[in-house]
């Protein structure tokens, strides 16, 4: 990987990955067909989202079913805080409530929260992506920190944020953030070589384990959303997710859910 401050922007890039990266995807979509961002309901976006069109890959297939699985622990996150408030409403223990609930559930035919359905392993594939040649913002970097809290500052200001931006407010749930500084890299900024960068590369929020990186590609679709046909970026056809796959098993595992 090479990486070096832009002379023109001020900012961290670094080029694009040398080996494929990974993405899960509906089959019936494709792994190149994300949402398009209107410029609304960004607490609905995703972090690194801008108007058009973005998508999100991962260096391995662990950090990707980390990524892709975080709305499984987030539910049944939910689901035991209902379950405490159940419990406090009727006065009766968490375990008492949580049988009652989860009756409830079974009964009308439902997935416990903590499980992941099979539907949603059926309808989906693990591709792997290769990009081109280019460059992406580093966005952990402190030179990046520095460059976008200058020149957001009067923004940053009216969103009560003084000083230097910092890791944490880039890897918070502030979407109106972590979108409107996507949105200004996007759309705002030119390298010294002319290009426009690719992209932001940027860790997972949910850190390294053993071997695996954790590292993230947000990718935004200049092509397709100028009106072109064709986006250079090189797919495969892509791979079933089977329940016995071990970078699957342990997402699941980190998760605190599982599947069948």
């Amino acid at each position: 990987m090479t990486t070096r401050l832009d002379a023109t922007s001020g900012l961290r890039v670094v080029d694009s990955p040398s080996s494929a990266v990974f993405r899960i995807a509906r089959s019936s979509y494709g792994p190149l067909n994300p949402s398009v961002r209107d410029d609304s309901k960004r607490r609905a976006w995703n972090r690194w989202d801008t108007p058009g069109r973005t998508v999100y890959t991962s260096d391995s297939e662990q950090t990707t079913y980390i990524e892709a699985l975080a709305w499984a622990h987030e539910e049944a996150a939910s689901h035991d805080r209902a379950i405490r408030k159940t419990a406090d409403l009727f006065g009766v223990s968490a375990k008492v409530a949580r049988e009652m609930v989860e009756a409830d559930w079974l009964k009308a035919g439902n997935m416990q929260p903590g499980w992941l359905p099979t539907i949603w392993r059926d309808g989906r594939r693990m591709y792997e992506m290769t990009f081109p040649e280019g460059w992406w913002v580093d966005v952990d970097s402190t030179d990046t920190l520095s460059t976008v809290s200058a020149a957001l500052e009067e923004a940053l200001l009216k969103w009560g944020i003084t000083g230097t931006l910092t890791l944490s407010e880039l890897t918070s749930n502030d979407r109106k953030l972590t979108t409107r500084i996507a949105t200004w890299l996007r759309e705002e900024v030119t390298l010294d070589d002319g290009s426009q960068p690719l992209g932001v590369q940027c860790p997972s929020k949910y850190g390294r384990s053993g071997v695996q990186t954790g590292t993230s590609w947000a990718y935004w679709m200049r092509a397709i959303d100028a009106g072109l046909s064709n986006e250079p970026v090189i797919v495969d056809a892509g791979v079933p997710i089977e329940l016995d796959n071990p970078a699957f098993k342990y997402a699941l595992s980190f998760h605190h859910i599982q599947s069948r």
